[in-house]
């Protein structure tokens, strides 16, 4: 991440200026998860890739920072949710909202077992619309730009982004529920340019926008650094699966294996069930998707999963190409510009957290 530290360094002291104005409008409870998540740091990838991709055209990075901090507050609401849905207790090494939550409820409210559960992921739920609202207000404080783009950023934000990536979460979360028959790569490409793609293509074509002063819609090499972050994207998901499976945990800060537990249809488990026999397919069936799975079990899992390993990596690797060639087409007047992008597209492969 040094290629990008000077944004970091921008992004960090306006998430910090975030959390202090959230700190005076938000309830405690909501607060507290709020803060749990964007004061927790992060890899704040989508931030720093609108600000590159603002500089990289001709823009000024910190005129666009308030964009910056509307995606990751966005990126933020999207894993609150997400950690709700996806029933995990842990992310960056601290509890996850809803289980904050119904500690919360707990030690403020005296509940107990359910509904001290079912009080966390209220919580959580709500923390994340507050965090999804002032992202988009976020915007509106853009300033020296003309109407037309920051109301292009809001409608794109609010309109096709959203749409995309509840779709590829409903997607993920429907896939978890079918036949391993009933899918196929291309779906489960669908399901990744949805839920992990959209975000990262919307932060670069925002930030050409910015850095071109025109609306989304009409600036041509906005479009087409969406399209390399885009693929950016499919590897940093295929990445995210590998991850999920053979990390460190103490590394990555989530658990290690609740992606077998919850059966997630990934190109990895597509992969490696394709070169199992008969009798391997149906243990692993009975383990992939149980959600009381013991380690021997995940361990098990495991050992059938790293057969999918190398084809994953394959169309990790091939993704991170095509987003290349796609920056190699580009008139980016900057060679430092230039290598920035081309170095956040490899650390989609190379990254281990």
């Amino acid at each position: 991440m040094d290629y990008l530290k000077r944004y970091l360094d921008l992004v960090e002291r306006g998430m910090s200026d975030e959390l202090s104005a959230q700190s005076r409008v938000v309830s405690p409870h909501l607060y507290s998860i709020v803060k749990q998540y964007i004061g927790a740091g992060g890899k704040r990838l989508r931030p720093c890739l609108l600000l590159a991709c603002c500089e990289a055209v001709g823009g000024d990075a910190e005129s666009a920072l308030p964009a910056a901090i509307a995606v990751e507050m966005y990126h933020n609401w999207t894993l609150i949710h997400d950690d709700v849905i996806d029933h995990d207790d842990f992310r960056r090494g601290r509890a996850t909202g809803h289980r904050l939550g119904a500690l919360l409820g707990t030690k403020d409210l005296g509940l107990e077992g359910d509904i001290a559960d079912d009080y966390g992921q209220s919580a959580a739920i709500l923390a994340g619309d507050v965090l999804q609202a002032r992202a988009t207000e976020k915007l509106f404080e853009l300033q020296g730009f003309p109407d037309a783009v920051v109301l292009s950023l809001v409608r794109e934000m609010t309109g096709s982004l959203t749409v995309d990536l509840l779709n590829g979460e409903q997607l993920d979360v429907e896939m978890s529920h079918l036949a391993f028959e009933k899918i196929d790569e291309p779906k489960i490409s669908g399901m990744m340019l949805g839920k992990t793609s959209a975000l990262l293509r919307y932060c670069a074509s925002a930030g050409a926008a910015l850095g071109c002063g025109e609306p989304l819609e009409g600036c041509d090499i906005a479009r087409d650094l969406g399209e390399f972050a885009a693929l950016c994207g499919l590897a940093f998901q295929l990445k995210d699966d590998l991850l999920g499976i053979f990390g460190d945990e103490q590394r990555i800060g989530k658990p290690v294996g609740s992606d077998i537990r919850e059966g997630k249809r990934t190109l990895l488990a597509y992969k490696a069930l394709a070169s199992c026999d008969a009798k391997e397919r149906e243990r692993f069936l009975q383990i992939y998707g149980l959600r009381d799975a013991g380690e021997a079990d995940l361990e098990l899992a495991r050992q059938l999963l790293s057969r999918g390993v190398e084809a994953t990596q394959e169309t990790m690797e091939s993704c991170v190409s095509l987003a290349l060639g796609i920056l190699e087409k580009l008139e980016i007047p900057s060679d430092s510009a230039r290598s920035k992008l081309v170095a956040f597209a490899e650390s989609m492969v190379a990254r281990d957290l």
